[in-house]
């Protein structure tokens, strides 16, 4: 009789340290799934990739019906480097202006876990209806709140209260870390390349992009063209009606500009009233087309000052364009200046020709052999 009794429990021993080693070995796979889309996260450069990663490989991993995030608009930062978010996507990504609508989700900014009631189910899992269990989590950066994580699944018991969810936890305070991160690095790229005034690409941008668009340019054999545009009697509208008034029209100007240009056109503030474009694919009698388009186009708009008055401004534009025949020379560095020397002289010739017109000036052959320094 003892014999069966320790038959039984050396049985039901064993069955109970296969259960301990299965449960073992699936903690461990779910650590390392954790750990795995935690190195993800940290190799987020940009916003919209690590809310795609959460939003698509974090729901697959871990096999959830669907995943929601609530992020907070804080000086309107994190919406501007969202708008690339597929639109599929979209709708499981919802800025908020307000922080009040997270923080009433967290009490004491706790993790919640468990059934949710129908109205806020309704309001964070939209669209999925069938979500029985859930885990909410707030998402804190220095102690701030700044956005939510919310995972449904449609097991009832997948998410409970009284589970511990230490791998949860961990996940969302490094997501707030590197939400925060994105954010700033994302934004401080943007100060360094754009102009704050016209939110155009800067002199810094341009002198950059100048130097790939002439090497894309020479290795597809294409004409790249510039156009170099000045505001004229600019120092006139400052005179007459400050430099908010000055600033208005350069904010006007720059939009309309931008309105006339190809997705693949390059515009950039390069500094004062004066502006740089650069046509990729664009010949000589193409740039004067478009050159004359824009001239046309300032010159018919009514420009608002900021004041009573509104007023009527002209441009001056200089043209000049690189050939494929230009490839003999030693170095793009010094073909960009080529070409913006060129751009420069022009200008200055149809300002000095009166103003309000374009000018298209060649660039002179150069004899040098290209390098790529």
């Amino acid at each position: 009789m003892n014999n069966r009794i320790l038959q039984q429990e050396n049985v039901q021993l064993k069955k109970t340290l296969q259960i301990a080693v299965k449960e073992a070995q699936r903690n461990e796979e779910i650590l390392k799934r954790f750990m795995d889309i935690e190195v993800q996260m940290l190799a987020c450069g940009k916003l919209t990739h690590l809310i795609n990663l959460l939003l698509v490989d974090f729901k697959h991993t871990f096999k959830l019906s669907v995943v929601t995030i609530y992020l907070h608009n804080k000086d309107e930062l994190a919406e501007s480097l969202l708008r690339d978010v597929e639109p599929a996507l979209k709708k499981h990504l919802r800025i908020v202006q307000d922080l009040q609508v997270i923080s009433d989700f967290f009490p004491g900014n706790k993790i919640r876990a468990g059934e949710l009631d129908r109205p806020l189910r309704k309001q964070l899992f939209p669209d999925h209806p069938f979500v029985l269990s859930s885990v909410l989590l707030p998402l804190i950066s220095k102690k701030r709140l700044i956005g939510s994580l919310h995972l449904g699944a449609r097991e009832l018991n997948r998410y409970h209260s009284e589970y511990r969810y230490d791998y949860l936890e961990r996940l969302s305070s490094l997501l707030a870390i590197c939400i925060e991160n994105c954010i700033i690095q994302e934004n401080l790229a943007y100060l360094s390349s754009t102009d704050t005034l016209t939110k155009l690409y800067n002199r810094h941008s341009f002198d950059l992009e100048i130097d790939k668009a002439l090497q894309r340019a020479s290795r597809g054999q294409q004409c790249l063209s510039l156009l170099f545009l000045d505001i004229d009697h600019f120092k006139q509208v400052n005179d007459n009606y400050g430099h908010s008034g000055g600033d208005a029209i350069l904010k006007t100007f720059a939009s309309i500009l931008k309105n006339q240009l190809r997705n693949t056109d390059f515009l950039a503030r390069f500094g004062g009233e004066e502006f740089a474009i650069l046509l990729p694919d664009c010949d000589p009698k193409q740039a004067a087309q478009i050159s004359n388009n824009l001239r046309a186009a300032i010159a018919e708009h009514l420009f608002d000052t900021g004041s009573a008055t509104d007023i009527k401004v002209t441009t001056s534009i200089g043209v000049s364009s690189f050939l494929p025949v230009h490839s003999d020379i030693q170095s793009f560095a010094e073909l960009a200046r080529n070409l913006l020397q060129t751009s420069d002289e022009a200008l200055y010739q149809a300002k000095f020709s009166g103003r309000n017109k374009v000018v298209y000036k060649a660039m002179v052959q150069p004899t040098r052999q290209l390098g790529c320094s």
